[in-house]
């Protein structure tokens, strides 16, 4: 999945929420229906961010902070996570805590409830069901930053396990989604993908081609006016991708403001309103399909989001997805860790804005289906370079 493109295809209807609803913070370019938002903005405005435009990621409140506290929290989760730490693990997360270990999350409800029984993956408790080999050592490989906003970050970190005899013994490639909830830093979702050693290398291009069709399909119907279509649930709003099967547990990350919301307040020069962390207790979603998903009301409404989408940048015609690739960060067989999103543009191709999400893919029911967010940003707005 393109995390935040559709932000969820098959979402709601869910059983057993964690955090706001996911139409909070929209699905894909957007959603009709919400209210332009009011207040007082948390964030103070960037002198330099011009009338119509919005936050994108030229501006320090979109980086200094969230990469700074990203990076040194997922690197404190990698040093407790090599020393056997359990409870140092623990002080890096927020609560609660959801981990993809597999191709279904595993949800922790509270530092206590982890510290007693981590997910296999973690558990150096010696007891319980454990995926550690006992006496082996992890050596740090990579970090990268994939996105960033004033409220959040994603970032992936690979390592390699050793046995204690010295042999490489595993790939480690996790993707972590760090956000601020009500002033503290921590991260609240991950998703790991582990390759034996024989398994290391191995590409899996089924995965790239599957995110890359479906998010072609979907953001082709902006450009041609298709609403029905962006309205029907059974068409996956245009992807045509097979809906995961009822009972399926996904988790994503809300960053509370979603792309509808960031135009329209763009549009009222009010482009702050929407980035919030007082308050917010947790960012993440936790749904399970069910057949209702395919039957529920959705409301594009197509005039708004063309009356707004080209900002101050000119009228807008037509949506991209992303000219890079690869899309996918790290896959296997059945799990793949995703970079996505879109360009917009007026009709003679000039760029109006680009937008970036990292999210989940899984492979289930025999295909691949969109499984979790970990966030999503306005990474560029041209409406901020105009003279």
């Amino acid at each position: 999945m393109t995390g935040g493109r559709r932000e969820f295809l098959q979402t709601v209807a869910a059983v057993g929420v964690l955090g706001p609803p996911l139409a909070a913070q929209g699905r894909g370019q957007g959603r009709g229906g919400a209210p332009a938002s009011a207040g007082t903005p948390e964030f103070a405005r960037p002198a330099n961010l011009k009338p119509g435009g919005q936050l994108d990621s030229r501006f320090p409140v979109s980086f200094a902070e969230p990469v700074t506290q990203g990076l040194r929290l997922v690197m404190e989760y990698f040093t407790a996570l090599n020393q056997r730490d359990v409870a140092g693990i623990a002080r890096t997360l927020h609560f609660p805590f959801a981990l993809y270990e597999e191709i279904e999350p595993v949800v922790v409800q509270t530092a206590a409830d982890f510290v007693a029984a981590p997910p296999p993956t973690l558990n150096a408790t010696g007891k319980g069901k454990s995926k550690l080999l006992k006496g082996s050592y992890d050596l740090l490989e990579s970090v990268n930053v994939h996105l960033y906003g004033p409220v959040g970050s994603a970032i992936s970190l690979s390592f390699t396990r050793y046995t204690p005899d010295g042999h490489r013994h595993l790939l480690c490639d996790g993707i972590y989604s760090v956000t601020n909830n009500d002033g503290r830093w921590a991260i609240q979702m991950a998703s790991t993908i582990v390759h034996e050693v024989d398994f290391i290398g191995v590409e899996y291009p089924d995965a790239e081609q599957a995110d890359i069709r479906g998010s072609q399909n979907y953001l082709s119907q902006f450009g041609y006016g298709n609403e029905a279509v962006l309205n029907d649930p059974r068409s996956s709003r245009g992807s045509y991708e097979p809906p995961l099967p009822p009972g399926t547990k996904t988790a994503s990350v809300n960053f509370g403001y979603g792309p509808r919301e960031r135009s329209r307040d763009a549009r009222n020069n009010n482009p702050m309103i929407g980035w919030k962390t007082k308050g917010v207790k947790s960012r993440l979603v936790v749904t399970t399909r069910s057949e209702e998903t395919l039957n529920r009301a959705i409301e594009t409404n197509l005039a708004e989001f063309i009356d707004l989408a080209g900002g101050a940048v000119g009228d807008y015609a037509y949506t991209r997805d992303r000219p890079v690739r690869p899309v996918v960060i790290h896959a296997t067989r059945d799990k793949a860790h995703t970079i996505g999103g879109y360009f917009r543009y007026t009709a003679d191709g000039t760029l109006i804005s680009e937008t970036r999400g990292v999210g989940i893919r899984i492979y289930k029911n025999g295909h691949w289906g969109t499984a979790g967010s970990l966030g999503q940003v306005t990474h560029h707005d041209r409406s901020n370079s105009k003279a």
